[in-house]
């Protein structure tokens, strides 16, 4: 039987780590395996500069792959910002290059299509919605794999996959609890300011793509950017998480220095 087995980057802590778990234990996947990370031009230069790094340390090439339409054609097709109750970014730009791609496999004739997905052992409930959400795609050709779960590898084995490697995490998490779009309405306020702080003109940007949707659109629950980079809502939202973070025992400094 063909087949072929695949690991999707994100530029995060999870499936890097998977990446490192792999190349340790399992040699003979990791010499077969494809790197791939779906690129839609709108992550951070940290992201970029990892993922530069991560080729290095894994010695394998990350295939980068884009999707047909950028963010900006889609959002010139749609006229409003995406949300939680429509993700038209990431059905288009990942979900829909992922599935191309899988196509594409399966005209060069594998029969088997073997995708490794990094969630932790200490995160059931996401495999469980993982596998709900991909349920159309399981078929015959396509097999889901999760080693770090399968394995009981948790957020502290995560961290010392990375250190153990040499790589570490990449250095948004000095302000950002994810990978993704710099725009992602994900983010909580604070990232936002960190966004404003360190990515001055990729805030900025958000910001016109937020103006640009018109009144009732906001990037950011209940504020909008223009708001929220006012210096005294600044300052309140960054007294808001260090009390936050002080009130749960929280005493790395570098961490509440950045929000």
């Amino acid at each position: 039987m063909k087949e072929c087995h695949i690991l999707s980057l994100s530029g995060g802590k999870d499936s890097t780590a998977l990446a490192f778990f792999i190349k340790d234990n399992m040699p003979e996947i990791h010499k077969k395996i494809e790197y791939v990370f779906f690129d839609t031009g709108c992550d951070l230069d940290e992201t970029y500069d990892y993922l530069n790094k991560l080729e290095v340390f894994l010695e394998k090439p990350i295939l980068r792959i884009k999707p047909e339409k950028s963010f900006e054609h889609l959002y010139e097709m749609y006229k409003f910002l995406p949300s939680l109750k429509f993700r038209w970014c990431t059905i288009h730009m990942k979900t829909d290059t992922f599935k191309k791609y899988m196509n594409e496999k399966t005209k060069k004739g594998f029969e088997k299509i073997n995708l490794y997905v990094g969630i932790r052992a200490d995160e059931p409930q996401r495999v469980e919605n993982y596998k709900k959400q991909n349920k159309e795609n399981e078929n015959s050709i396509l097999k889901t794999h999760y080693p770090l779960y399968e394995n009981g590898l948790n957020e502290k084995d995560v961290y010392n996959l990375l250190v153990t490697n040499g790589v570490g995490y990449p250095d948004y998490y000095d302000w950002r609890s994810r990978s993704g779009c710099y725009f992602c309405f994900f983010q909580r306020k604070i990232e936002w300011i960190g966004l404003l702080e360190r990515h001055p003109d990729l805030f900025q940007k958000a910001l016109l793509f937020e103006k640009k949707a018109g009144k009732g659109f906001t990037w950011c629950q209940n504020i909008s950017l223009e708001e929220l980079k006012k210096p005294c809502n600044v300052k309140k939202i960054k007294d808001s998480y260090k009390k936050r973070f002080e009130k749960k025992g929280f005493k790395n400094k570098k961490l509440i220095d950045c929000i």
